[in-house]
């Protein structure tokens, strides 16, 4: 197995996140978005939208993401990607739940736009395959047709497209059966993103949608394997991720969202701009906090811990903390796996995406590291080479 390389930030994607309005035409009770707040715009203009995309591209960001509220609600959608994709922005993805292209008239607007197909993408939000469950959940009684009708549209008119499926109490266990429908269904759709809940405001229907993650586990891991069959590619949304020791059997999914948090993204909307929250410091202290037993666990270092609110209700009895031993049973290979530890240095935390780098490999069957450009990070370089060799590698 030839050499491969992890960290390498020699050409890192810059995304830029823009919510160009607050409202939506449902209303899922664990948006993360909602209502704008009291004395802000509930909409950008589309002045205010081209001079941002184009402060962006001077700072270097090359893709664009549509973000929510609903971007399909704005009628000159169709407008701002032309002259997103004319600045050079080599890709632009829409957050959609679909429901205003059911009629298929915008969906062939974009059309008009030269070059949507090979640069334009939709990720349509479909949270369940029953429609009894999916209004329920959205609140939007017969949008789930809609959204269906949406879809099709889409998928008609040969655009990319993705979904994205929110796991709450009420769908996990039919993850299966709506992996089937997707492969049956939307057999084109480039992936499904699963996405465990953010913490979004919970007060109105407390926790009693969010399940246990163990108990789910067993379902997402169903699930993708039917997905993979199909040749549709699985996601874990960053959103809401959690530690690596509630996913064992879908540990791919977890390190490979976790390796983009790293990546440069922004967010943007009419009151504030920022990094995306997943990945800053004191976003992680407020909703975040470890169980009593994870300063024992080797990846420590490497993991932001679980949500507060879900410890306040399962407890920390699910968090196990991983050994060395777990490691030196994994499989084997010749490949020497490298870690270019100077393109960590753009992450908000380089050390533990090395770390993550390097779980990834060994999840991998990589048995040799190397540690590229090791004085990148002089502080944390012994302690990640001691890590290395608790995980089970040999020097190359």
């Amino acid at each position: 197995m030839k050499n491969i390389n992890c960290g390498d930030a020699a050409v890192p994607p810059k995304r830029l996140a823009v919510s160009l309005l607050w409202d939506c035409n449902q209303r899922c009770w664990f948006c993360a978005k909602g209502p704008a707040p009291a004395g802000v715009k509930p909409r950008m203009s589309a002045r205010e939208a081209l001079a941002l995309f184009r402060a962006k591209r001077r700072e270097g960001y090359n893709e664009l993401i549509f973000d929510g509220g609903e971007p399909t609600l704005r009628k000159d959608l169709p407008f701002l990607a032309v002259k997103a994709i004319s600045m050079g922005f080599v890709s632009v993805n829409i957050l959609t739940n679909a429901v205003a292209l059911a009629d298929g008239k915008m969906v062939q607007e974009f059309l008009d736009v030269p070059g949507f197909r090979r640069r334009v993408s939709f990720s349509v939000s479909l949270h369940s395959h029953l429609p009894r469950v999916s209004d329920s959940i959205t609140r939007s009684p017969g949008t789930f047709a809609k959204t269906i009708a949406g879809l099709g549209a889409i998928r008609d008119a040969g655009i990319k497209f993705s979904l994205y499926h929110v796991i709450t109490a009420c769908n996990f266990r039919a993850l299966p059966r709506y992996a089937d429908f997707v492969a049956e269904k939307f057999p084109e759709a480039a992936g499904v993103t699963f996405s465990h809940i953010a913490p979004a405001d919970l007060k109105e229907n407390g926790l009693r949608f969010y399940p246990r993650v163990t108990a789910v586990t067993h379902y997402l891991v169903k699930a993708c394997g039917r997905l993979k069959a199909a040749g549709i590619r699985s996601n874990l949304s960053g959103c809401g991720i959690v530690p690596l020791c509630l996913m064992r059997g879908s540990e791919k999914l977890f390190l490979k969202v976790s390796k983009e948090a790293g990546q440069d993204h922004l967010i943007y909307d009419t009151k504030q701009t920022g990094q995306l929250n997943i990945v800053i410091k004191r976003f992680n202290d407020q909703f975040r906090a470890k169980g009593r037993r994870c300063a024992s666990c080797l990846l420590d270092r490497a993991c932001t811990g679980m949500w507060k609110f879900y410890l306040a209700k399962f407890g920390d009895s699910e968090l196990h903390p991983f050994k060395a031993s777990y490691f030196s049973r994994l499989p084997r290979s010749r490949g020497t796996a490298e870690v270019d530890l100077a393109g960590c240095l753009g992450s908000p935390d380089p050390g533990a995406l090395a770390r993550i780098c390097m779980i990834e490999f060994r999840y991998r069957g990589f048995s040799r590291l190397k540690l590229k450009s090791a004085a990148a990070l002089r502080g944390d370089e012994a302690e990640l080479r001691a890590f290395a060799r608790s995980m089970g590698f040999w020097a190359a």
